[in-house]
Parts: C-alpha cells; sequence; structure tokens
C-alpha cells in the first residue's frame, strides 16, 4: 500500500530544501570605506572569532615587524612635530637626549608584498563578479567613485611620504629566514617607554594630534613597549588587531557563521586604490562600509587640506546610490568608538562641524554623524548601522550575530522565500 503526501506537505518540503541550499550557499560580502576605517581589522577578527581561519604561530611571528614599524613612525611623528612645528622639547632633559636617539633609530629596510592579496584585481574579476569583463565597464561606472583620485592628481598631491613608506613597509607574509633577523633595540624600547611618560610629549598627544598625521594604534603601543622590546617578542592577537600596515588590492577571506558560508573581499582605502574596488561590486550580497568616527578632526594623509570625515561621507553618498547595489543590503560600521569616546571631550565636534550643537555629549554626537550619513542615502536603500569597536573582538562578535541574521534575511527575501 503506497504513502499518500499531500500538496501542502510536497511544498512544505520543497520549500525545506530551497531553504537548505540558501543557507550554504557562499554570500559575498563588500568590505568598502576610506583609508584606516577599520576594515582590515574587521578581516583579522574574522580570523580570531571563527577558528577555522585563526592566526597561526607563523602569521603572528610575521607581525612583528609591522609593529615595529609602527611603534617607531609614530614616536618619530609626535617627536617631529613637537620640535620643528611646536618649538618644544620634552620636559625632562635626559627625555630631550633620549628622543635624540630615538630620532636617530632606523629599523632595517625589509620589503614585503602580502601573499594574501590576489596576484592581479583584473585577472580575477570575472571569478568575483557576474562576469563582466573589465573593459566593458563603462565610464559612469567608475566616475564617482574614481573622483577622489582624479581630485588628488588635479591638485598635484604627491604621496611621497606614503610611497616611501610603502617601500620599507614590512607585512605578514615573510621568509621566516629574513624575518628572524629583525628585532627591535631594548635600549630603544626603553627610550619610548621612558619619553612616552614625559608630560610635554603627552601633552603633544592630547592637544595637537589634530595637527599632524599619528595613527589611532599609537597610545596602545606606547603603553605595550617594554613587552614589545623583550628579546624573542611574539606579537599576540591584541597587537596584531591593532598594527597597521597599507593595504594594497584585494584581501579575500572565507569563513563559516554557523550554517551560513561567507566570502569576504577587503580592497584598500586609500584613493589611489579605489579603481580597484568597481570590479568587485557585481553580485555582491552586503556591502560593510566602515567610516572611523574618530576621523572628524584628522586630514587625509593622500591630501592634507581634505577632513577624513568629510571624504568618508562623500565616498559613501557615491557607493550607496551607485546602480550597481539597487539589489545589495548595506551594513553601515561607525567604528572606533573607543577612540570616539576620548577625543569629543578634549576636542569639539563642533569646530569640524559647525552646525553640530550638541557640545561634548558623545551620544549627541554619534547620532549627528550617522544623520551625516543616512542624509546622503538618495537610493532610500535600507542601511543597518552599528556602533563598532574593531580591536575590541567581544564587540565585533556580537555584531557580526546581528550581521548574519542582517545578510540571510536579505538574502532570503531576494530569493523570494520571505
Amino acid at each position: 500500500m503506497g504513502l499518500c503526501v499531500s500538496t501542502s506537505d510536497q511544498d512544505q518540503n520543497l520549500q525545506s530544501e530551497e531553504d537548505g541550499k540558501q543557507l550554504k550557499q557562499e554570500y559575498k560580502v563588500l568590505l568598502l570605506g576610506s583609508g584606516e576605517s577599520g576594515k582590515s581589522t574587521i578581516v583579522k577578527q574574522m580570523k580570531i572569532i571563527y577558528p577555522s581561519t585563526s592566526f597561526s604561530q607563523a602569521e603572528l611571528e610575521a607581525y612583528r615587524p609591522v609593529v615595529y614599524k609602527n611603534v617607531l613612525d609614530s614616536a618619530h611623528s609626535v617627536l617631529v612635530h613637537m620640535r620643528k612645528r611646536l618649538r618644544m622639547d620634552c620636559e625632562d632633559l635626559r627625555n630631550s637626549l633620549l628622543a635624540d636617539k630615538i630620532l636617530e633609530y632606523q629599523i632595517p629596510s625589509i620589503k614585503i608584498t602580502s601573499t594574501s592579496h590576489l596576484p592581479s584585481t583584473l585577472a580575477t574579476a570575472s571569478r568575483m563578479g557576474s562576469g563582466k569583463a573589465p573593459g566593458k565597464l563603462s565610464k559612469t561606472d567608475t566616475d564617482e567613485v574614481m573622483e577622489g583620485e582624479a581630485e588628488d592628481k588635479r591638485e598635484g598631491d604627491n604621496d611621497d611620504e606614503d610611497d616611501t613608506d610603502a617601500n620599507r613597509t614590512v607585512g605578514p607574509q615573510k621568509d621566516d629566514s629574513d624575518l628572524d633577523e629583525v628585532w627591535f633595540s631594548p635600549e630603544i624600547a626603553q627610550a619610548i617607554d621612558r619619553v612616552w611618560r614625559d608630560p610635554h610629549f603627552r601633552k603633544v598627544m592630547d592637544e595637537h594630534s589634530s595637527d599632524f598625521y599619528l595613527m589611532d594604534n599609537a597610545r596602545y603601543f606606547f603603553t605595550e613597549m617594554l613587552r614589545i622590546g623583550e628579546a624573542g617578542y611574539v606579537p599576540n592577537e591584541s597587537d596584531v588587531l591593532h598594527a597597521r600596515q597599507k593595504s594594497f588590492g584585494v584581501t579575500e577571506e572565507r569563513f563559516a557563521m554557523d550554517d551560513l558560508r561567507i566570502h569576504m573581499f577587503d580592497v584598500g582605502g586609500q584613493r589611489s586604490e579605489r579603481r580597484k574596488w568597481i570590479y568587485c561590486f557585481p553580485s555582491v550580497t552586503t556591502v560593510i562600509f566602515c567610516a572611523a568616527l574618530s576621523e572628524y578632526d584628522q586630514v587625509l594623509l593622500e591630501q592634507k587640506n581634505q577632513n577624513r570625515m568629510h571624504d568618508s561621507i562623500k565616498l559613501f553618498d557615491a557607493v550607496i546610490n551607485s546602480p550597481w547595489f539597487l539589489r545589495t543590503s548595506f551594513i553601515l560600521f561607525l567604528n572606533k568608538t573607543d577612540v570616539f569616546k576620548w577625543k569629543i571631550p578634549k576636542i569639539p565636534l563642533q569646530k569640524y562641524f559647525p552646525e553640530f550643537t550638541g557640545g561634548k555629549d558623545i551620544n549627541k554626537a554619534a547620532k549627528y554623524i550617522l544623520w551625516r550619513f543616512m542624509d546622503v542615502n538618495r537610493a532610500k536603500l535600507e542601511v543597518y548601522p552599528h556602533l563598532t569597536q574593531a580591536t575590541d573582538t567581544h564587540n565585533v562578535r556580537l555584531v557580526f550575530e546581528s550581521v548574519k541574521q542582517t545578510i540571510l534575511q536579505n538574502a532570503l527575501k531576494g530569493s523570494g522565500m520571505l
């Protein structure tokens, strides 16, 4: 005797099968944002949060020279501004002598090309997208995203400082034999620790950090200086998350969020890197746009007269109103909340955004900046905003639980299942 299955049961089974296929699908997530907004830190967090892609011992060791360079560059930046621009020196004469040694010290030059980057953005365009050849992209596809780079060239900006850094930048992919040769002088590490505690050095960082380029990780690494200067130092995960290295090209990472398989692409945020973004646009499920809340008082490294927050809002405008993303879900990360909370009471937001009237109220300041981003959403797309601290693993884990639901829900909507 045969079994009878009702039409409703068959429909339910088919729906369950479709749901299962949808869960097994790989979702393409694109990380966009201006330079130093925290995109690459988010990718690092994925390796920590999802064990299948965690950092190996060799990868941790490979970040050692990056940390060394971040520390020394930051110390040099503060001391040069203090002496040349402010005509100040350390309060303690002994610290002034140590500052001389710090300024004279250089880490052995090592140029490393990260193998985590795709070998060729153009070559992988068809694999990443819908098969549309790069040569067939229309001029209107790229005009708005390219606008910033064109401005740089028109204004004659030179990126000498950054190019110099790139030529001697050390990164997280390296032959082990070369890595063994790179160590930070314990004497200089102790000198930086001493100078960092000098009242005048602190005053420059507290009151004048808006006047010159200084990495957001400077305070973190200065406080860890003695540990970093120890023989046999190996960066921990927190060091890796704070380490700053200019991103070139396109970096991709695959990981699983429970049953959700994610293929995440991170592209360099500097203006010179934005021409590569367009090849990542096709077939994107979700765009995560990163903006650093703390950059409201900072200028671009590539263009000293351009406010970084204004540049970030302009970039968000170009991306969210692009015809490429009419059916894409948008997630906005307002990042670096820790630095933002520290800055607002000391450096008024109103100085850079005169129409803001919230004074030193951190919540009002954050809401105002969110409003500035949402105000350019002329396409009226649904945007899911989150306040984030990309260096805080617990915070990122909680945020990505919400992100996971957003990705899945929008994917199901796109397939007509919801």
